[in-house]
C-alpha cells in the first residue's frame, strides 16, 4: 500500500493516478473511447468525480479535501458553486486511504448532463469496466516519468477489467502488459490527476458506476508509478451505496428523481 508520506503529497497536490495506456496503441483511440463512453465524469478542479444527479457529484475524499477543490464545478465552460462537499465519516488520510469515497452537492443542476447510476450488487470481479479522467496520461512502458508525461488534460478513458475484491472497500485492477493473455484492446489504468474519475460498467447504453479512482499499488517492483503490472485500486461504490442515498436524503436530495 502507499507509505503515509506519499498519501499526504497525493492530498497536498491533489493526485492519484490518471489514464496510463498502452505503449503499442495509438493514444486517439483513448481519447476517442472517452468521447463514446464518458460523457458522466467530470474534470474537477483537482482531481475528477462523476455526475450521478444533475447536482450530484461523486468523487474521492482525498480529492474533496484538498484546498485545491475550490468553491465551484465548471462544464461546458460554466461554473456552477459548489453547495456542499460530504466525506466518508470514517475517512482518515493520517491513518490509511480506507473510505476513499466523497459527494459534492452542487447549488445548481447541470442541464442535459449524462448521469451514471450507482451499481449495488457484489458481482464485480470479472466485468470489464470504463476509467475515465483526464490528468496527467502516460504509457506503461515508461510509467509517469517526467519526459514521457502528457499534461493536455483531455478526457481520455481506458478498459480494464476487475480481477479482485479487498476486504477493506476495494475493488482491484492490474495493469496487463500486451504481451499478456488479459490485456484488453485498450488496457490502461488511472494516472496523476485522475482520482476521483469513475471505474464505470455498461449495461447497454446505461452507465454504471461501480468504483471512485484512489489510489496504485507498485507491488514492490520499485520502478516509476504507471508501469505495467503495477495494481490500480478504486473505492467499491457498492459497499457506500447504504451511505451515499442516507447523505442525500438527509440533504433533501431523492436520488430516484
Amino acid at each position: 500500500m502507499l507509505s503515509k508520506t506519499l498519501l499526504f503529497a497525493i492530498i497536498i497536490m491533489g493526485f492519484s493516478m490518471d489514464i496510463i495506456m498502452r505503449h503499442d496503441v495509438d493514444e486517439s483511440e483513448y481519447i476517442a473511447l472517452a468521447e463514446k463512453y464518458a460523457d458522466s465524469a467530470i474534470r474537477l478542479n483537482a482531481g475528477c468525480g462523476t455526475f450521478i444527479l444533475p447536482n450530484v457529484i461523486l468523487t474521492a475524499a482525498h480529492v474533496a479535501s484538498v484546498p485545491q477543490i475550490g468553491d465551484d464545478v465548471t462544464v461546458d465552460g460554466i461554473k456552477y458553486g459548489i453547495k456542499k462537499i460530504i466525506n466518508h465519516p470514517e475517512f482518515d488520510m493520517s491513518r490509511s486511504i480506507a473510505n476513499d469515497i466523497a459527494i459534492i452537492i452542487l447549488e445548481e443542476e447541470v442541464r442535459g448532463v449524462e448521469l451514471a447510476k450507482l451499481y449495488y450488487h457484489n458481482d464485480e470481479v470479472g466485468k470489464e469496466i470504463i476509467f475515465a479522467g483526464t490528468g496527467w496520461a502516460g504509457t506503461g512502458d515508461k510509467g509517469m516519468v517526467e519526459d514521457s508525461i502528457n499534461k493536455d488534460r483531455k478526457m481520455r478513458a481506458a478498459q480494464n477489467k476487475v480481477d479482485g475484491v479487498r476486504d477493506n472497500g476495494f475493488i482491484r485492477f492490474t495493469f496487463d502488459a500486451p504481451d499478456s493473455e488479459d490485456a484488453l484492446p485498450l488496457e490502461g489504468i488511472s494516472g496523476p490527476g485522475d482520482s476521483g474519475g469513475p471505474a464505470l460498467w455498461f449495461d447497454g447504453e446505461q452507465a454504471y458506476i461501480i468504483g471512485v479512482s484512489s489510489h496504485q499499488n507498485g507491488r514492490g517492483m520499485g520502478k516509476p508509478e504507471g508501469v505495467y503490472n503495477v495494481y490500480e485500486f478504486y473505492t467499491r461504490v457498492s459497499e457506500f451505496t447504504d451511505w451515499i442515498e442516507t447523505e442525500l436524503k438527509n440533504n433533501d436530495i431523492d436520488l430516484n428523481q
